[in-house]
């Protein structure tokens, strides 16, 4: 008996899978082929990249300094002045300077004659050799004090010690600089500098990194490239964000600190990926799949997926060069259902044209 129970299951088994079929056929035989579009997989280059927010700083900021007191008799540039290293800026009143600089030049001078009449002695024993060392000491020490009144009476032409762009010009004619005052502040922007927040998780990616694409929203998104300065050994915040500093060409001008700008690092490089649309990826639970042209009918492929870059995402395996990836009228496919293919491309951007 228990012999026979298993058979009569058996053949009930085989019988509705028989009828199953047979419906499948019926319903294929029944229903029209699907219109779809089909997409020709290429190898093609795939980058791993991430974007993420900087900001643009100046290069050089620097603030130049009063190194002496006095009062500014001339000015003799403007607020937003291109500058060369060198240029005068402000000149302040010389004359207590320059009286100085003659004064100790002329004890300076007599120093000198002094040290050279005491030396002929010294050496016809007339002198005494400590007379000389005395003299040549007080020779020293007005040497000295005449290279600091030289140096303080070059000080009080106030020139630049960079090249760049005049942002503020704080000095007025007549006004007594003290000595720190601040005189006019130098930007420079022919080249400026984007730091960017890096996570911690994506650091190690970029150590060899060499350049950088930058992109300039309040330009018009504009795009440039931008040379790898320095990247922090440090996180700056508790966000475990580590700095990269990026150099970028600033030629125009218009590229001004404070403006927002994001920046694509790219972490890895895939030469010959195979990948598809992610609209063309049916998820079923933890299964992800796609549907293919063959031979007229559709046929069902389990997929593994890698990086996503953009709309594309990679396909790891279950498809091969060649294949035809239905991307159009796959949602509502079934496996082995008739297909007819209104247009195969070979760039997802053609379908737009479809």
């Amino acid at each position: 008996m228990i012999v026979f129970v298993v058979m009569m299951f058996g053949k009930i088994g085989e019988e509705k899978k028989r009828l199953e079929d047979d419906r499948r056929a019926a319903l294929a035989e029944s229903t029209p082929a699907i219109r779809v579009i089909t997409l020709k997989l290429t190898p093609t280059r795939l980058e791993d990249k991430i974007n993420l927010p900087a900001e643009v700083e100046t290069l050089e900021n620097l603030w130049v300094k009063a190194e002496v007191p006095g009062q500014v008799v001339s000015v003799h540039v403007k607020e937003g002045q291109q500058v060369k290293k060198g240029q005068l800026l402000v000149r302040l009143d010389s004359r207590d300077y320059k009286s100085r600089v003659a004064s100790i030049e002329a004890n300076y001078q007599y120093a000198q004659e002094e040290f050279g009449r005491i030396s002929a002695l010294a050496k016809r024993k007339i002198a005494a050799a400590s007379q000389l060392d005395q003299v040549n000491a007080n020779l020293k020490a007005l040497k000295a004090q005449r290279d600091e009144a030289r140096l303080a009476l070059s000080r009080t032409q106030i020139k630049a010690p960079i090249s760049g762009r005049l942002n503020e010009v704080e000095a007025e004619v007549g006004e007594y600089l003290p000595v720190g005052r601040e005189v006019a502040q130098i930007l420079q922007m022919e080249q400026v500098k984007v730091t960017v927040g890096v996570p911690e998780s994506d650091v190690a990616a970029i150590f060899d990194l060499d350049s950088a694409d930058v992109i300039l929203e309040a330009l018009n998104s504009r795009r440039v490239k931008g040379d790898k300065l320095f990247l922090s050994r440090q996180p700056r915040s508790l966000a475990r964000l580590y700095n990269l500093e990026l150099v970028v060409p600033n030629p125009d001008g218009h590229i001004l600190p404070g403006m927002f700008a994001r920046v694509e690092l790219v972490k890895e490089v895939f030469e010959d990926a195979i990948t598809v649309p992610l609209y063309a990826v049916i998820t079923r639970g933890d299964n992800y799949y796609v549907f293919i042209e063959k031979d007229g009918k559709a046929e069902r492929r389990e997929v593994a997926l890698g990086i996503l870059s953009g709309w594309q995402v990679q396909v790891l395996s279950g498809l091969n060069p060649g294949d035809n990836v239905i991307v159009v009228g796959h949602r509502g496919l079934d496996n082995g259902q008739e297909v007819q293919v209104m247009k195969n491309v070979a760039h997802p951007e053609e379908i737009l044209s479809s």
